[in-house]
């Protein structure tokens, strides 16, 4: 364990990009995101209205124009900054140590089973209480859904939440509370978003601003729950990156919970169901902390 003057001296030498990252880790990192991220995500749309070639290549890739700015951000700009900036601050160690994480599997078959399963259920339990229908899901149905997971976290949220969760919202947890820290993040985290709204055809500043305040409401719940998995299952990036993609699939108009329910109440049934999830896991870790 470094003492206050090795540290500080660590912190004095290198590079004086290496110091800045040493000394303010998440303003470089935020930088490098929204520095990459936005004219990455700008690509797309000025491909599809010919200011750029290449507005056919999303969809022969099986991408529209908002999934391919997503890919764009998080392979771009969010999983770089991240790497980046670790490096910068700890080395080739650090980043091992990020890498590990990702991989951390072994959670219990309860850790799992909450991840893959708590979140979908109760969207569905909540949305046929407020009265939508229950449609069934055949095989074909089903492999569909699985198919849109694999891709959903294979491509974008298991690298997305390494970055997120992984760099930011674990640095800012070693300053602050698990909920400041995961409110914090929420608010970059819904300003990157807002650009995939541009794509999507809003452009007045007023919607733009109130979509923004939206998503970081929502943020901020989801981002709790994110936080309370990654604590709960010992940092595991993995476990972090199938919960967003389980988010993604209960929220989603192509997910799995649109895919079981006929009416308009599925995304207020997902919200509500983070929350709760995100209250009864906050008190039940609190309850263990205290009793270990």
């Amino acid at each position: 364990m470094p003492t206050s003057a090795s540290a500080t001296v660590a912190t004095e030498t290198g590079s004086p990009l290496r110091q800045f990252a040493r000394r303010h880790p998440v303003t470089l990192y935020l930088l490098l995101v929204f520095g990459l991220g936005v004219p990455l995500m700008s690509l797309p749309v000025l491909a599809a209205r010919g200011v750029i070639p290449g507005g056919s290549l999303p969809a022969a890739v099986g991408l529209d124009a908002e999934r391919a700015a997503a890919l764009l951000l998080t392979l771009g700009a969010l999983l770089p900054a991240a790497v980046i900036v670790t490096a910068l601050e700890g080395g080739r160690l650090a980043v091992a140590a990020l890498f590990r994480r990702m991989a951390i599997w072994r959670i219990g078959a309860g850790w799992w089973a909450l991840v893959l399963l708590a979140l979908p259920a109760l969207t569905v339990a909540l949305a046929l209480l407020l009265g939508d229908r229950l449609l069934p899901l055949g095989l074909d149905g089903l492999a569909d859904e699985l198919g849109g997971f694999l891709l959903g976290f294979l491509l974008v949220n298991l690298w997305e939440e390494a970055s997120w969760a992984g760099f930011m919202q674990t640095r800012l947890e070693q300053r602050h509370h698990l909920y400041v820290a995961a409110a914090l993040t929420a608010i970059p985290f819904a300003a990157i978003h807002v650009p995939l709204q541009v794509i999507n055809g809003v452009t007045a500043p007023l919607q733009l601003l109130a979509g923004f305040a939206l998503l970081s409401v929502l943020a901020i719940v989801v981002r709790s729950y994110f936080g309370l998995v990654m604590r709960g299952t010992g940092g595991s990036l993995l476990a972090v990156g199938v919960a967003h993609t389980i988010f993604n699939r209960s929220n989603n108009t192509d997910g799995i919970a649109a895919r079981l329910l006929e009416g308009g109440h599925r995304q207020v049934a997902a919200l509500v169901a983070t929350l709760l999830l995100t209250v009864v896991l906050g008190v039940a870790l609190r309850r263990r902390s205290a009793h270990s």
